[in-house]
């Protein structure tokens, strides 16, 4: 909290705009405010676009969504069904018995699914000239999710926040059952906080929650900022 009590940002180096209570705005208050946010973020994806969409990079690397785990999912029900197959004598990984066959009918169900997932994905573009960062998103559409400024020097850290939640549409890590019947998620976001001087100074990837793929951005743009 700063000096006129207003709250600091989690991700940002500022503080959280004063917003009206929701509950005692009307339904007409409520729809010009949602207008006008809307209008105000399809501006600034607008001006993104513009400027980085379609720019050719210096360099850049290519990172395709997937579906988390699925990859330890495939090989667990691989290794499983060798298991029942090899060690049962009136079966074979050839020819197993139908009761066996269950880890094959995941497995071919889940591999579609991770093939059209692995069509989305992002790149991470590095424009020399202007130190820039630009996160590329083809999801359906295609547009700019972000362009981040960096200097010589800068650091850039994996953060995360892991909190619990009713809704059950995050990145799910366990579940929590309290009062012996509601159930609440557990979920972690990451994002990455590029630091300068010593003090975080901005963020980026904050809607990317794959730990893996930010390591390897981390790993990609850090490389660019030390040439």
């Amino acid at each position: 909290m700063d000096e006129k009590g207003q709250v600091e940002s989690a991700f940002w180096n500022g503080v959280v705009e004063d917003k009206p209570e929701l509950d005692k705005l009307s339904k007409e208050q409520l729809r010009e405010l949602w207008e006008k946010e809307e209008y105000e973020k399809n501006q600034r994806q607008e001006k993104l676009n513009n400027e980085w969409k379609d720019k050719v990079p210096d360099d850049m690397i290519m990172i395709r969504d997937e579906i988390q785990y699925s990859r330890y999912v495939v090989l667990g029900c691989t290794a499983l069904y060798l298991l029942m197959t090899i060690s049962d004598g009136d079966a074979s990984p050839i020819s197993p018995l139908q009761e066996q066959i269950w880890p094959l009918v995941i497995v071919a169900l889940l591999l579609p699914l991770q093939f059209l997932t692995s069509r989305q994905y992002r790149e991470v573009r590095w424009h020399d000239e202007e130190m820039t960062a630009v996160i590329y998103r083809k999801w359906g559409d295609c547009f700019v999710a972000s362009a981040t400024k960096l200097e010589q020097g800068d650091e850039l850290v994996l953060n995360s926040e892991t909190a619990w939640s009713d809704d059950g549409f995050h990145d799910v890590t366990s579940v929590n059952f309290h009062d012996g019947s509601h159930a609440s998620r557990k979920h972690t976001n990451y994002w990455i906080e590029v630091h300068r001087g010593g003090q975080r100074h901005d963020i980026f990837g904050d809607d990317w929650h794959n730990k893996r793929q930010l390591l390897a951005t981390i790993d990609f743009l850090q490389q660019k900022i030390s040439q």
